[in-house]
């Protein structure tokens, strides 16, 4: 114990004190007509109604959660099984009651009697989704998700032979670390030859999965998915010809930095060209090694966590003790890291793939930056209002792993280690932001040009990857550079869900930046951002984490000066 002993408890229910069988299509259905039933009144009986649903879509919500937990921690059949059936027969259904939900709140006389500012703000989002709604959509994403989910299962179970060992992808990530070179090489082709095999197989997959989603936008009315997840992620702050200007202002700001980074590395490495296994070893030689245990692995993050404010602390803690963290790479798993929001519960999950590099330090981080969101944010009564989008929910997390920045000394004891991890999550935070236009870009084009053959779309990704290039030399390597994107899960599992990562990136320098100079003051203004959820609008929330909302290549160009800076001074 650190700081505390204390378990999570669920939070009381205020409504459903009754067993409910949640497996049950008939018992969830009858709780649904009688939500539906409600009788509304006054404003009050409105409030009241939002409140009471809201319990209930958490209650059914954490269901789901703790089913995708267990699929994740442990990819066998059965577990895939419970949580595909439960989506398929429970919360797909559920959804036509979502629906029917929301347009009882819209119709209501009494909801223009809401005046507050949040209330407005959940009017506009709840009259977008009704806009998008389509009953006939429902089966199809039940099918989208099963065939996603197949994705994971996919890369969880291809290995390689290395060191006389088989392992894992994610294992195999520990050896671009290596300061020889020949191993490096081998490994980085080892993974790209067994992702090779499976070619055909992600793309036929990714096929289907594309056939499946312009359906939905056409169901919907729309002339492409694009444009249609556009609205369904309900991006009112911003259009998709901004984007456009968000690539080409990365494209102007960002590469030319990197670029001069990576000149910098090829100089101390000592190599003629920078390929693509010379990117994460460290120049020196020298692998960070940061924790040994998963034990050492939580304790030295939550007195990290404890040095930017106690409560951060408290709360990783509390989840340590309740069971509610599984970090350690093992076969089986599925890949990636995510914090899973527990609804009812009011905490949240983290799962993640550690292998004992600097870079798990980085997740567990920023994880706990989005389990801190779930915590500060669990009071809020009505759902809606805490269902942030990834702009605002990737802010959160991505602001953490910079505000710990100063404390990682409880990891790194030696002054050079120390230097050397805070200068590669300051690399990092720049390193980020061309691969993930890159994604975005390339699914732009994906849905805009939906009849484009394999060959197409992996000559269009190796165009973009030229594009953002920053110095990395692919010579040779064609076919591995325009397939890189079968290992991006999001491309398969969350379509047009990454270039929030770059927005909040960019929104977590400026947090940073406003730590930097104001200290205790950002951390209050960082809370108050937290408190908020998602009562009001993307740009609002911005401004009350003390920062801006900007894709302009000004804006971007004074974000990468200061950590230009920042690198520079270490």
């Amino acid at each position: 114990m650190i700081i505390t002993n204390e378990k999570i408890e669920k939070k009381p229910r205020k409504f459903y004190n009754k067993e409910i069988n949640l497996n049950s299509w008939d018992d969830v259905k009858n709780e649904l007509e009688s939500l539906l039933d409600e009788k509304i009144n006054s404003v009050n009986d409105l409030l009241k109604f939002l409140e009471k649903w809201s319990e209930f879509d958490a209650i059914l919500s954490e269901e789901m959660a703790w089913r995708y937990i267990r699929m994740t921690c442990d990819t066998k059949e059965e577990n895939s099984k419970a949580f595909n059936e439960f989506y398929a027969n429970i919360i797909s259904p559920a959804s036509e009651y979502d629906f029917l939900l929301k347009k009882k709140f819209y119709e209501s006389p009494y909801r223009n009697e809401l005046k507050d500012e949040s209330y407005i703000h959940m009017n506009k989002l709840i009259s977008r989704d009704i806009e998008i709604f389509r009953k006939e959509n429902l089966p199809l994403k039940v099918k989208e998700q099963k065939l996603s989910s197949k994705y994971g299962e996919i890369i969880s179970k291809i290995t390689v032979k290395f060191d006389g060992e088989e392992k894992t992808l994610s294992q195999m990530g520990i050896y671009l670390k290596n300061p020889d070179r020949k191993i490096r090489e081998n490994a980085w082709n080892l993974v790209n030859n067994a992702i090779l095999e499976h070619h055909e197989e992600l793309e036929n997959l990714f096929d289907e999965l594309k056939n499946i989603r312009i359906q939905i936008a056409k169901n919907a009315g729309y002339e492409n998915f694009r444009d249609y997840m556009h609205d369904a992620k309900r991006r009112f702050d911003f259009t998709p010809k901004d984007l456009f200007e968000f690539h080409n202002s990365v494209e102007k700001t960002v590469v030319p930095a990197l670029t001069k980074l990576n000149e910098e590395r090829r100089k101390k490495l000592n190599v003629e060209t920078l390929r693509p296994w010379d990117t994460e070893v460290d120049v020196d030689g020298k692998i960070l090694k940061p924790f040994k245990t998963e034990e050492e692995f939580v304790e030295k993050a939550i007195k990290v966590l404890k040095r930017v404010d106690i409560d951060f602390a408290k709360n990783l803690e509390k989840m340590k003790n309740s069971g509610f963290l599984d970090l350690i790479n093992r076969k089986g798993k599925a890949p990636g890291g995510y914090n899973y929001p527990l609804s009812e519960t009011g905490a949240a999950f983290i799962f993640m793939n550690a292998v004992g590099i600097h870079g798990n330090v980085k997740t567990l981080l920023h994880e706990s930056g989005h389990a801190q969101h779930t915590f500060y944010s669990k009071d809020i009564p009505i759902s809606i209002l805490k269902d942030f989008p990834s702009e605002v929910a990737e802010l959160a997390s991505m602001s953490m792993e910079l505000l710990t920045l100063e404390y990682l000394d409880e990891y790194y004891n030696n002054p050079e280690d120390l230097k050397k991890a805070k200068r590669e999550q300051l690399e990092g935070t720049l390193k980020i932001l061309p691969w993930v236009m890159i994604v975005d870009a390339f699914q732009h084009w994906i849905y805009t040009n939906p009849n484009h053959t394999i060959e197409e779309r992996d000559n269009y990704f190796g165009e973009l990857m030229d594009r953002f290039n920053p110095g990395i030399d692919w010579s040779g390597l064609d076919k591995e550079k325009r397939i890189r994107w079968l290992r991006q899960l999001h491309i398969f599992e969350v379509p047009f869900y990454y270039i929030e990562y770059a927005m909040s990136q960019l929104g977590a320098i400026a947090v940073y930046k406003n730590y930097k100079e104001n200290g205790k003051k950002a951390i209050a203004q960082y809370k108050n951002f937290l408190n908020s959820g998602f009562k009001y609008p993307v740009k609002k929330l911005y401004e009350i984490a003390g920062i801006k909302f900007d894709f302009s290549e000004k804006y971007i160009s004074e974000l990468v000066e200061f950590i230009m800076n920042e690198i520079e001074s270490l």
